[in-house]
């Protein structure tokens, strides 16, 4: 009995020591995996969040150009509308048999004229071209005009409206001929000038169909009645 009480003590003691040495070599092995696998958790967790803040930024950055268009469109529509106004008006004026101060419409005129260019000018590359001085040196400063314009904007997006640009300038001539000639305004010059307006009025109305067709394809929602 004794010597049975003996082997089933070895016996015990071997389990045991196996047991432990097992514990010994398991127990790491899987505390390994364990942090193993979180590790990889974290970097999938980490990895979809910068990709998630990619997304968001190239959204913001596609959101800005957008919005930097449209802004760059409307106030070139908003330019050329109220350098018509100011022509119309004026000969209005006159017609209706009042004199218009020289000065105050040249000083009008030119602060039109100005922000007219700028505008022009803003819009460069987004494909409109003006020929005008400044918007060549504009241009010109960044190599190429087509190369400039052709690195901006596809060819569906170009357009010249050097024709709007010259029509109005060729109105505002007219209408400031009538300026100086003063009341009573003849009929022939009277309807030269009606005349060059009904033509930046369509030439106007090319560009508004234009800006609105530009503003479609971007998908930037825009109303406005006054064109």
């Amino acid at each position: 009995m004794a010597d049975q009480a003996a082997l089933y003590g070895l016996v015990g003691a071997i389990g045991g020591a196996a047991l432990g040495a097992g514990a010994a070599v398991v127990g790491p092995m899987l505390l390994h995996r364990q942090q193993a696998s979180e590790r990889r958790r974290q970097e999938a967790r980490l990895e979809q969040r910068e990709l998630g803040q990619v997304q968001l930024e190239s959204e913001r950055g596609e959101r800005r150009s957008r919005e930097g268009l449209a802004q760059r469109l409307i106030n070139l529509r908003a330019t050329t509308r109220s350098y018509q106004e100011l022509l119309q008006e004026t000969l209005l004026t006159l017609q209706s048999g009042r004199d218009v101060d020289l000065g105050a419409f040249e000083s009008d005129l030119a602060a039109a004229h100005s922000a007219l260019n700028s505008a022009f000018d803003e819009a460069l590359l987004d494909g409109i071209w003006f020929a005008h001085a400044a918007s060549a040196r504009f241009l010109l400063a960044r190599g190429s005009m087509l190369d400039a314009l052709g690195r901006c904007t596809p060819v569906s997006d170009r357009v010249d409206v050097t024709t709007l640009g010259h029509t109005l300038s060729h109105a505002a001539y007219i209408v400031a001929e009538c300026v100086k000639s003063g009341v009573p305004l003849g009929a022939e010059r009277s309807a030269e000038a009606e005349q060059e307006l009904v033509q930046v009025e369509a030439a106007r109305g090319e560009l508004a169909a234009y800006i609105k067709g530009r503003l479609d394809a971007r998908n930037v929602e825009f109303t406005d009645r006054n064109e």
